[in-house]
Parts: C-alpha cells; structure tokens; sequence
C-alpha cells in the first residue's frame, strides 16, 4: 500500500524527479517574494516590518534549502511561512479589510502547483478557518479595527502584492503552456506511433505492401464488387532467389525485393492488390481485366518486371519467376484456398522449366495430394524397412557366364501395390531417407554377396549411391563399417554413381572416392552419355567402368549414329583402362554387334531381369 505523509507533493518535487526548470522556477518564487518582503519592510510599521524580517530570514534559509536539494521540505516551508506572514499582518492591521488578504489566492496557487493534494487542503481549510474567524469576531465586536484610509502604505502594499502576483502567475503559467506543449507533442508522437503500429500490422516492414491479412480482405471487396467478372489470384514465386543471399548477403537480397515490388506494383491499378507472402513470394489479386487474353497480358507483364536487371552491390542480377493462377469463383471463392491452389500451379510451372505462368487445374492438386499420400507411405515403409533388393547379373561377353550382380532396391506397397524405383528414390532425395535406403541396399546386397561366396561364387556386387549420400560427407565411413559388418572384400563391391555426382562439389567427392579406392572399393559411371559428359572427370577420378546407357543400346541395331556412340564409348573406355558395360540387352543382334565392338559385359533382359535371392542362385547353378 502506498504511503502518504503531510508533504506529499506533486510529480516533479521529489529531488530525483524535479525537473531544472521546476526548481529553477521555485528559487526564481522565493527571490521574488523576498524582494517583495525586504520591500514591503521599508515602509511599514515597527511591527509589521519586524514580521516582515522574520520572514525574510526564513525565506533565505529556504533558498539555502532549496539548494542543497531538499525540494519537499524547501516548499512546505515555503508555503506555511508566506500563509502565516500574512495572517501575522492581517491579524496586527486592518484585520478583514487589510489589503494583505490578496496575498491568500496567491499563496494557494502556489500550493496548488507545487504541493501535493493533502497538503493543500489543510492549507486551504487552515485559511479559510482563519479569515472566517476572523470576519466572525469583528461582526460580533469580540475584535475591532479602524476603517481603512488611502495612505501611501496601503498604495505601496497593493503594488507589491500586485507585482509578486503577476510576475509569480507569469511565472507560473509560462511552466503551464510548457508542458501543455509538452503534452501536446507527446500526445502527437503517440498518435504517430499507433499510426506506425497499425500500419506495420498490415504491412510488410520490408517491401511496405500490404500483408497477408491485407491481402486477403483486398480480396473480399474485389470479390464483392465485382460479381458479373471472375477474380485472378496469382501466386508469384522468384527463381533461384536462394543464391543471392548465399552470394552477397541477406541485405542485397532484401534490397532486391524492395526494387522488385516497387515494379511490380508499377504493373497494377488501384483496384489490384500486391501483397509479399514471405520470403521471394508474391500474391497478386486482379480484378480490371475483359477476357482471359487481356489477362494472360498482365501476366506476362508482371513476368517480364521479374526479369528486370538490378544492380545491388555494385553487381547486376537478374532473376525470373514462376507464376500460378487462380480464378475465382471457378476455383472457388476460398482466398487460402485459392492461394493453396495457386501455389500448387506455381510448382508446376517450375517443373515445366520456370520462368512462364500456369494455370490450375484439379489435375494438379491431385497430384500433390497423391505426392503427399505416398510420401507418408514412404517414411512408414523406411521405417519399418518394407523393401526387398533384387539382383540383375552382369554377364561377362567373352565367356557367357555370371561376373557379377546389380543390387536394385524394390518397394512394393500394400496398397498401392509396385512402385518403380524412378518414381520413390526421387521423392527419397527429396525428404532425405534416401540415406537410410542408401544404408539398408548396402548392407542387404554385402550381407548377400557374402553368402554366394560361401556358396562358392565370389561374385562382385554394384551398388548405385546417391548424390546426397556423397554430400553427407561420411560414405567412406560408412562403407568401410558395412564391409566389416559383413565381411565382404572391398575389391568385390562396386559403387554406381551418375555423372552428376562427379560435376557437383568436386573436391568432396573426389577426396571420399579416393578414400574408398585405397580400400580397394570399386567405382562405375552409371548411364553413361545421358548427363554431363564432360570427359575431364574420367581421368580426374578412381574409376574402374563405365556402364553405356540403355538408351544408347536399344538403338544400335536400327540406328548407325547410336551404333558409332557405343563403339566410340568403348574404344575411349579401353584407352583409358576401363571396363565396359551395356545396359539392357534384350536380343541377340545387339548382343553381337556388342561384342564385336569389344564391349566387355552386359546386361538385361536376353539374359534375366532382377529378381530374388533364391532366383539368382538358381541363373548361378
């Protein structure tokens, strides 16, 4: 509970929160009132200027209190001596007609500006009992005093009194209109704050559009006024944005919308609406369009804003976007519907090449919903490892028989029944299990290879590794820690890798197949010819084959050209020390032209597609 004491002042009188301009104006109070006292002295009575003495002394011991900073007990002093000097004057004087009655308004004032609540009112209750007091004994005659006559004293008292009133009020209402000015400008800089809050709640702090929330009401009243005309919501997506905050920095990124948007809303009327979604994306909602070919304009428009060049940082960046399109109400009238609906086409105009709009189609969302749908089935299945391997044996040309066999991973779901390897192992890469798939292939087909050998077949056995696997950074480790588990040489296990993983960060995954190369492990270029094919990583790296593309092989027998490929791969395959593969043999005339070719080994369906454990076993014997 808070405490009150007699003194309790307003704001400002405690010394450690009065202002230098509040006790500057007090000092500037007792000066004045002293100057008025030692004035008022020189021409009164014996009497009265013995009182008037007195309280200029006490009026100097408060100045040297209000200087040594004791502003509570300097201004009660203040305020009892200048009520008692007056009442001492009246009370030896004229009584109710003495002129020094003026000097009570004044003394209040000074109360009611510098004093607290509770202090006023026993100051106020202690005059007002006086002078009733007082007027009471001289209209019963307890107490008599003479009439008052014009003197010189009393022209003298009045001007005093006068003169401390307006210099002292002046004074005072000076501090008034200072801090009404004061509360002016603060109640303005308040305003201007929830002004500023209420704008940064509906706008982004960066771009300055309009937010989501924003965004979504624009839609609402382009929806309402315009009932006879569909509304587009475009979802606008910047490709490729990711590598200029890597590069130059978050600013430059930031800077790069800034710009951006300003373009973009150069593109719109006052009846569209841009909002910036998060990040590089965008939503547009348009409504002043007359047919879909007007449309299909402004969007090509907006496209063309988003392969503007910029120049940030002293560097020129261009970017392009992917943009998805909604209408309304054919699409529905949902805005984060539509807004999903748009994302979802804005996805496939990325997967379409980027850099141009689509439109949506239900088609679209359910494939997402079927992407999502399997997904989930794929993380169960990794978890509860629902995956067999099947091998497809590698035949050696020159003498007909098994030299080894490909480990293919294999899912086949309860429901869905078989799901092809092209369409799970990228969604894989996509969510990351592809580690553990990696992982679970490796050890099953060592694990497998191992037991044929003590069955008496020392057959090598071929892995394919992923590009993410290589960029983990730890496959040497994990290699290694299979082979011991399993038992198996290294020399007999053979990773399959795409040219691709041999064009991305090439120092890592040239230090790790060094690593596994010392080991003895065994490297091939999986469908070779389809990727990259810069030929300066066939020297760069520990490569044991080459495997030639299926698609090279399956048109050797119609094609010269195709033909030529093949032969030129496995010529450049021989100078280079390399063994030769061909993938996906089917008849005997490729066959031929194969081993006439000098192709080393072969697979595919003239001899077995991959199958079981048990089937292989049955091809061995």
């Amino acid at each position: 509970m808070k405490q009150r004491t007699l003194f309790e002042f307003s704001a400002g009188s405690d010394g450690t929160l009065v202002t230098g301009v509040r006790l500057k104006r007090l000092k500037q109070v007792v000066w004045i009132c002293l100057v008025a006292v030692l004035c008022g002295a020189l021409f009164s009575g014996p009497l009265s200027t013995a009182i008037l003495l007195v309280a200029a002394v006490a009026l100097v011991s408060t100045l040297l209190l209000l200087q040594q900073g004791k502003i509570r007990f300097a201004t009660g002093s203040l305020l009892c001596l200048l009520t008692l000097m007056i009442s001492s004057l009246i009370s030896i004087n004229l009584g109710i007609f003495d002129l020094m009655l003026l000097g009570y308004p004044l003394v209040l004032a000074y109360a009611a500006m510098y004093s607290g609540r509770r202090f006023y009112i026993l100051l106020f209750g202690f005059i007002l009992l006086f002078c009733s007091t007082l007027a009471l004994a001289t209209l019963y005659g307890w107490l008599e005093f003479s009439q008052p006559k014009p003197t010189f004293n009393s022209f003298i008292t009045l001007n005093i009194l006068l003169l401390v009133s307006g210099l002292t009020m002046r004074l005072i209402a000076r501090d008034t209109k200072d801090v009404l000015l004061q509360l002016k400008q603060e109640n303005e800089r308040v305003v201007a704050s929830q002004l500023e809050i209420q704008r940064l709640a509906q706008h982004d702090p960066l771009t300055g559009l309009v937010n989501r929330t924003q965004c979504e009401l624009g839609f609402r009243r382009a929806i309402a006024n315009s009932s006879q005309q569909s509304v587009a919501l475009l979802f606008i997506d910047l490709d490729n944005f990711k590598p200029i905050n890597d590069a130059l920095g978050h600013q430059a990124g930031d800077e790069v919308l800034q710009k951006l948007a300003s373009l973009l809303q150069q593109q719109l009327s006052e009846q569209d609406v841009l909002s910036r979604f998060g990040g590089d994306e965008f939503v547009v909602i348009l409504s002043q369009w007359q047919d879909s070919a007007q449309l299909e304009q402004r969007i090509c428009n907006l496209l063309q804003s988003c392969q503007q060049e910029f120049l940030v940082q002293q560097h020129k960046i261009q970017l392009s976007a992917s943009i998805g399109v909604t209408l309304s109400p054919a699409d529905g009238t949902d805005f984060h519907l539509l807004c999903k609906k748009a994302d979802t086409a804005m996805y496939q105009a990325k997967k379409m090449g980027r850099n141009r709009f689509c439109w949506y189609h239900s088609e679209m969302e359910q494939q997402q919903l079927d992407k999502f749908n399997l997904m989930m089935r794929l993380r169960v299945a990794v978890k509860q490892q629902l995956f067999t391997v099947a091998y497809q044996p590698t035949y050696d040309l020159k003498t007909n028989t098994i030299s080894g066999a490909e480990a293919l991973l294999r899912w086949t779901d309860a429901e869905l029944g078989v799901i092809p390897p092209d369409v799970f192992i990228p969604l894989a890469e996509e969510t990351g299990l592809i580690q553990e798939l990696g992982l679970f292939v490796l050890q099953r087909a060592c694990a497998q290879a191992m037991v044929w050998q003590k069955s008496g077949f020392a057959l090598g056995i071929a892995v394919n590794i992923s590009a993410m696997q290589f960029k983990q950074a730890d496959l040497p480790k994990v290699v290694t820690q299979v082979l011991n588990d399993t038992g198996l040489a290294a020399h007999l296990l053979e990773l399959e890798l795409t040219e691709s993983v041999l064009i991305d960060d090439t120092a890592l995954v040239k230090q790790q197949i060094d690593q596994l190369s010392a080991l003895g492990v065994r490297f091939a270029i999986d469908d070779f010819g389809t990727g990259y094919s810069n030929l300066g990583y066939l020297s760069q790296f520990s490569l044991s084959s080459l495997k030639i593309d299926r698609s090279f092989v399956a048109r050797i027998r119609q094609n010269d050209k195709d033909l030529a490929l093949v032969n030129g791969i496995i010529q450049l395959a021989t100078s280079l020390g390399l063994h030769t593969v061909a993938e996906g043999v089917e008849d005997n005339q490729s066959l031929v032209l194969l081993q006439q070719a000098g192709c080393s080994c072969a697979q595919g369906y003239l001899w077995s597609k991959a199958v079981s454990p048990q089937e292989f076993e049955s091809l061995l014997s």
